[in-house]
């Protein structure tokens, strides 16, 4: 099956929160109490935000944290590669990119002879393409656009919020 991570999620809802308030500092505690999302997952996860230049921290009694970069500037592929790493559909997808990097690792044992793996390699392309042309700014209006005359836009997240429905991000 494929998912995203909660961690993905919780990046995802972290952000959006940042784009949504885009001029204002933003705390973890603040967007992980509105949320529901567990505080010390969130810091690690705001973490891995600011050290891949999508968020930055801004330190003192009233810091917290800012997008880096505009909304429309940041894809939701750049958000799965900065929590997870790269997009990554099949195990020989990594090795040829590994190999165009000059780097020897092994890949599946059936590379040789895989009868789909051209047709992988193309959905894998198309998926990568898919993602990195949807962009934060995107996830925001199609959010408000859902939420246009309703009262409280919050989504619903945290332990167990999730079992039998989507994810927060619309995956399940």
């Amino acid at each position: 099956m494929l998912a995203f991570t909660r961690k993905i999620d919780y990046a995802l809802i972290a952000l959006t929160h940042m784009a949504q308030h885009f001029d204002a500092c933003n705390s973890a505690r603040e967007i992980g109490n509105r949320y529901g999302i567990p505080l010390p997952l969130l810091m690690n996860i705001l973490k891995l935000m600011t050290q891949q230049g999508l968020a930055r921290s801004i330190r003192g009694p009233r810091g917290g944290y800012q997008l880096a970069l505009s909304p429309k500037e940041i894809s939701l592929n750049d958000i799965i590669r900065a929590v997870e790493g790269p997009v990554q559909l099949v195990q020989c997808v990594e090795w040829y990119q590994n190999k165009q990097r000059g780097k020897l690792k092994t890949g599946c044992e059936l590379m040789g002879t895989c009868p789909v793996r051209g047709t992988i390699h193309r959905v894998h392309a198309k998926l990568v393409e898919f993602l990195s042309g949807i962009s934060l700014a995107d996830v925001v209006d199609s959010n408000r656009h859902r939420h246009d005359g309703e009262g409280d836009t919050r989504p619903s997240v945290g332990a167990g919020a999730n079992e039998g429905r989507p994810s927060a991000s619309g995956v399940s």
